[in-house]
């Protein structure tokens, strides 16, 4: 277990604002920036999204919303991984698992895979149309 992961496991359970914010932070940049991030470990993180209940906080909903999105532009497996936790966050009928999922489904619906690019990214930026 990475250092990281540690911190995201054991702020996602707080009660401190900040501090499960940052957890969600840290699964979003993680999901960016390692590489070596495994799939159990990505797994674990939809798993936790996919368990949010009643975070009703600003700052803490755009956290998960931010986190979704950026495992959802792994690769197209996780993409669609992510948009089934989203669509499941949707049938909820809870206010705040409605907005994550939008925000979700709307930026991960049309990505694309560009080449010389690791990530998968929209359609609707610039780069993603010129494919």
């Amino acid at each position: 277990m990475k250092d990281y992961e540690e911190f995201v496991y054991k702020w996602i359970t707080s009660a401190h604002i900040y501090k499960k914010r940052a957890a969600y932070t840290l699964i979003a940049t993680s999901a960016i920036h390692d590489k070596k991030l495994s799939n159990d470990t990505l797994d674990m993180y939809l798993k936790l999204i996919r368990e949010t209940q009643d975070i009703e906080h600003e700052h803490i909903k755009k956290a998960v919303a931010w986190a979704l999105k950026e495992i959802g532009k792994r690769d197209f497996d996780y993409n669609e991984k992510a948009l089934l936790v989203a669509h499941e966050l949707l049938d909820n009928g809870n206010k705040t698992q409605i907005w994550i999922a939008k925000d979700a489904i709307k930026e991960l619906e049309n990505m694309v895979k560009v080449e010389g690019r690791r990530r998968l990214i929209s359609i609707k930026t610039q780069m993603g149309s010129e494919v």
